[in-house]
């Protein structure tokens, strides 16, 4: 009787731990199948049609030079900000009343982010009319860098592979700046700092923007800080280039309103690299968001790291450049490489991390302090310069704002990282 009592209880027991096992099986495939989600083709379509949408903003800029810098800037503000007003007030209407609130309270930090976004943009266009295409995507994309070389200096945890990639831009930057300039016509040094200054302003928009978007919906945001940018830059077009208000035309600071030669290529700028490109930050972009279902961000990230490139090829195979010189190239692959190198050492850096947070272990060590570089540091390029910096931020907001889910394959909330 005994024998048999046991028997039937190791024969309970023996399911119930066939039970549990495919339990887990079936647990640890379903993990599977969200870390790799199938990529579609559309996917790759997408992706290369967001990058030549980024990739072409300077080709169009370069297509319309005799406009003054600081208007044309604020035409490329104009028009973005009355598209991503109807988004930000339907957002705004479903804002709880303490969040509109919030917003009065954070009215400094828009208005520091919305002033690096004019200068950024001004100074850009301004790189863009005054030096080589090639020199002015180069610099302005190198935001990346400076986050490194800005980490390192705050004593920030960063990986050997950044400061390592940090230190190649700066052989390549410098290449640039001597070699490339003394060999080549079309580059000018101060066109060249106008396009590094340029980077340096995104940095602030960006960091400045990470802090709001934490709880501010994507909408509202880009469109306070874009419409602020559009009217300081439309000012700027009145006091120092004599713009007019009532002028159609290149000397008008609505003249593309009212010019059929002009309106063309400012509506692309504003729904190509402005809207389909991204918005500011691929947080808030709609195709780097989908593409962000089915692809690694690493991926992306790299892509959009060939703005430059791909860029320069644009304006030469339109007859608006000369193919640059030798040093141009080589410095050029240096900061390229460099790019790269950052992407790709932040993103180890980050999945290191977040293995050791989820394992309740400790990370490896990265060089620097307690405080780390926050997702700014590895995301990909902003038109001139955004999408290197926002990507790995994506994964950490909604497009209404609030946090989402860390699994992989979650809905992606939206490059970080240039601007709207």
């Amino acid at each position: 009787m005994n024998q048999h009592q046991g028997s039937q209880d190791d024969e309970e027991l023996l399911l119930t731990s066939l039970d549990s096992s495919r339990s887990t099986l079936e647990q640890e495939t379903t993990v599977v199948l969200d870390l790799a989600p199938s990529t579609p083709l559309w996917a790759y379509a997408l992706l290369i049609a967001a990058v030549f949408a980024v990739s072409s903003a300077a080709v169009t800029f370069a297509m319309i030079a005799e406009v003054p810098p600081i208007t044309l800037a604020a035409w490329r503000l104009q028009l973005t900000s009355i598209v991503l007003g109807i988004g930000g007030g339907v957002q705004y209407r479903g804002m709880p009343p303490a969040d509109r609130h919030r917003m009065l309270q954070e009215a400094r930090l828009l208005a520091a982010s919305g002033t690096c976004l004019c200068f950024h943009f001004g100074l850009w266009v301004l790189s863009v009319e005054t030096t080589s295409l090639a020199h002015s995507l180069l610099f302005v994309s190198a935001t990346p860098l400076f986050l490194a070389g800005g980490a390192w200096l705050l004593r920030q945890p960063i990986s050997a592979g950044e400061l390592a990639g940090a230190g190649l831009g700066l052989l390549g930057a410098v290449l640039l700046a001597t070699a490339a300039a003394r060999s080549d016509a079309q580059v000018t040094v101060g066109g060249d700092l106008a396009a590094l200054a340029a980077s340096l302003c995104f940095v602030g928009y960006l960091l400045v923007g990470q802090r709001l978007r934490k709880w501010m919906p994507a909408f509202v945001y880009a469109f306070s800080v874009t419409s602020l940018a559009a009217l300081l830059l439309t000012l700027g077009a009145l006091l120092f280039e004599g713009a007019s208000l009532a002028a159609a035309g290149m000397h008008g600071v609505f003249g593309w309103a009212a010019s059929p030669h002009y309106l063309p290529y400012v509506l692309y700028l504003a729904l190509g690299p402005g809207i389909v490109g991204h918005t500011g930050e691929p947080d808030r972009c709609r195709c780097f968001n989908t593409l962000l279902r089915y692809m690694d961000p690493l991926l992306i990230s790299l892509a959009c790291n060939m703005e430059p490139l791909i860029g320069s090829l644009l304006g030469w195979a339109l007859g608006l450049v000369a193919p640059p010189g030798a040093w141009t190239y080589v410095g050029g692959g240096l900061v390229l490489a460099s790019t790269c190198v950052v992407s790709l050492a932040s993103h180890c850096r980050e999945k290191r991390q977040a293995a050791a947070d989820k394992g309740g272990g400790a990370a490896t060590p990265a060089l620097g302090g307690s405080r780390g570089l926050g997702h700014a540091a590895a995301a990909p390029p902003a038109e001139g310069g955004g999408e290197l910096l926002g990507l790995r931020a994506a994964h950490g907001d909604s497009p209404s704002g609030g946090p989402r889910s860390k699994a992989p394959a979650a809905a992606p909330a939206g490059p970080p990282p240039s601007a709207v």
